[in-house]
């Protein structure tokens, strides 16, 4: 088994491209050549919340990533709210109108009951609890002699455990695309789930462990990221100064996802219905409304009120990261 002990996405990243490229084996896929790993691989992140990917040649793309993060606390599986950031979605539907393997739609509601809620109730109640796992794959409706169906859940499970009032989360993934998947929007769905459950149960955010089955890259994507910086990594040089971007080193501590957890799932509701009441968490109206306003206004070819809306993101990743974005495309 590979093993990549990362502080955050950003290093991991880095560690899994030398190495795959040191010990990655060719194979012809459905989606073309790939390399991979010929062995399992378990990634570790001891600061998850540093989620963010800055590298330029990745070019990731920071509003998608925020907002299928928080689509998915929601619960949600419809393809419109989240098609408005990233058009692409509704080729990963069969039927036009829901994905089949949304991963918020099946914590909250695929196997008839939330067990995200159940999730809470056993890491609240039974101490140092061993049978908190939420599952994603469904035998019955994913696993048949037939190749069919779109999309089939990537991860499967999740495990949770409190030891010393932290909370840790191993994820489970059968095929895992390093460059899209496991270290850029996977690191951003599974970290702001694992900060929303330790919220919800008073913990302290602990390592977030991601064992990948299947580990690899396709051929023509890892051109663009095989000479990334090995000591680039703007968390550990970012700065307080709202315009000068990132200079104090490990000056910087990400915006707390959550300030009321009581109210926090309503508040999601309301905000993807576009309710512009004020929240008690600050986050909707301090980091995703900003963003949102300044993807909307990215989409009507307005750059920069685009770049305006988002240098009022209060979260400095996020706003640096979605500057950034902007301006390559200038």
């Amino acid at each position: 088994m590979q093993y990549i002990n990362a502080r955050n996405v950003s290093e991991a990243l880095y560690l899994a491209v030398q190495a795959l490229e040191t010990t990655g084996v060719e194979v012809d896929t459905r989606n073309g050549k790939a390399l991979e790993f010929p062995y399992p691989v378990m990634t570790s992140y001891s600061h998850s919340r540093e989620r963010v990917l800055f590298y330029q040649m990745r070019d990731a793309n920071p509003y998608f990533h925020l907002m299928e993060s928080f689509w998915m606390l929601a619960g949600k599986n419809e393809v419109d709210w989240i098609s408005n950031y990233n058009g692409r979605m509704s080729s990963y539907s069969d039927d036009g109108v829901t994905i089949n393997g949304a991963y918020g739609y099946r914590w909250k509601h695929w196997f008839g009951k939330d067990q995200l809620e159940i999730a809470v109730h056993r890491l609240l109640n039974y101490e140092n609890d061993r049978r908190t796992v939420v599952s994603m794959w469904d035998p019955i409706k994913d696993f048949s002699k037939e190749n069919t169906g779109k999309d089939h859940p990537c991860n499967t499970q999740i495990m949770f455990w409190v030891r010393n009032n932290t909370l840790n989360m191993t994820v489970c993934n059968r095929s895992n695309d390093m460059i899209w998947g496991a270290y850029g929007a996977n690191a951003v769905h599974m970290s702001v789930l694992l900060e929303y459950m330790a919220a919800r149960i008073d913990c302290a955010v602990g390592t977030y462990y991601q064992f990948s089955n299947n580990l690899h890259a396709y051929v023509d994507t890892l051109e663009k990221v095989k000479n990334i910086e090995p000591d680039y990594d703007p968390y550990l040089t970012i700065s307080i100064n709202k315009k000068e971007g990132f200079s104090e080193k490990g000056s910087y501590n990400p915006k707390p996802l959550i300030d009321e957890p009581a109210c926090f799932d309503k508040e999601l509701q309301r905000w993807m219905n576009n309710e512009t009441n004020t929240f008690a968490n600050s986050y909707f109206d301090q980091v995703l409304t900003p963003m949102d306003l300044s993807w909307n206004s990215w989409k009507a070819k307005n750059i920069d009120e685009a770049v305006r809306h988002a240098e009022n993101i209060e979260d400095l990743a996020w706003r640096k990261a979605c500057v950034e974005w902007l301006m390559r495309r200038w």
